[in-house]
């Protein structure tokens, strides 16, 4: 008797290595109204450590907002400001 198993592979981007958060998670709290990095933060964890992750998270923002973001956002000022 031979069993033969099918496995999906899904590929994840994860967005804070620190905190192990994904992509898939960050895009949800961004579309659940968080509006900057700190409010990404508090929803999901990312962005709470090291701060490697914070112009990805910035860029995740603009880009669901369908904007284009130049120079370094500020902690706490919305996307908007960096259209």
């Amino acid at each position: 008797m031979k069993l033969t198993f099918k496995i999906s592979i899904v590929p994840v981007m994860v967005v804070c290595l620190c905190q192990g958060v994904s992509e898939k998670h960050v895009r949800r709290a961004i579309s659940e109204g968080a509006a900057t990095r700190r409010e990404v933060t508090r929803a999901c964890g990312a962005g709470g450590a090291c701060g490697g992750c914070h112009v990805t998270i910035a860029e995740m923002i603009c880009e669901s907002r369908e904007q284009v973001c130049t120079g370094r956002m500020a902690e706490n000022e919305p996307a908007s400001n960096y259209a």
